[in-house]
């Protein structure tokens, strides 16, 4: 009997792990923020472009429905300026992304080339945060994590029969505030990440 359940926990795992697609993924991304303060004083300070690269995994749960998850380095940054322009300050942060999102796929709309839609979460855990200067010190402390909310769209092509390419675009919007403590004066300072994001890759 013993052996009977184990064989069919080993058949249960691998049929489980043949609806997993695994793969890798290469993003060039758009890193900004929005800064606010009670007195609207401070404001984003532009952008910058930064890449992200990671693992994927893809469970299938019906012919069109697929849960995607991973683990992913992502590079954001936050840069603020006050209104006067006496302060002008900018700090890198890197996370480890793990993504929770629903995929939407369409038909074929053309041979093996399929549409999809993408929608969810994630969390994301700081694991690095430096000053641009060593003379910036308005923020004294980072929030541990980030949860954004995702939304993107693309394209996968199959490759081959165990082979496919996706390629997309998703926009990702921070909810929590990642600032955690800061000098005097400006306590109530609020930055949120925002990440445009392209997705390129392959999955095995």
């Amino acid at each position: 009997m013993k052996k009977l359940i184990f064989s069919l926990f080993i058949l249960a795992s691998l049929g489980s792990m043949a609806q997993i697609k695994l793969g890798l993924k290469l993003a060039p991304v758009v890193a900004a923020n929005r800064a606010k303060n009670d007195a609207q004083t401070v404001e984003n300070d532009g952008s910058k472009m930064k890449f992200s690269v990671g693992l994927i995994a893809d469970k299938t749960l019906s012919d069109t429905y697929f849960l995607s998850s991973g683990l992913i380095y992502l590079p954001k940054r936050v840069a603020f300026r006050d209104a006067s322009g006496t302060i002008e300050e900018e700090y890198k942060l890197q996370y480890l992304q793990i993504p929770a999102t629903l995929k939407l796929f369409t038909n074929e709309i053309a041979p093996d080339l399929k549409g999809f839609l993408q929608v969810g979460s994630a969390l994301e855990i700081l694991v690095f945060n430096e000053e641009e200067d060593p003379s910036y010190t308005t923020v004294e402390k980072f929030t541990p994590i980030d949860i954004p909310v995702i939304l993107g769209a693309g394209i996968e092509f199959r490759a081959g029969i165990n082979t496919t390419i996706f390629g997309g675009v998703s926009y990702q919007r921070g909810l929590v505030n990642v600032v955690n403590g800061a000098a005097d004066g400006f306590g109530d300072l609020q930055l949120r990440n925002t990440v445009l994001s392209i997705d390129l890759g392959v999955k095995f």
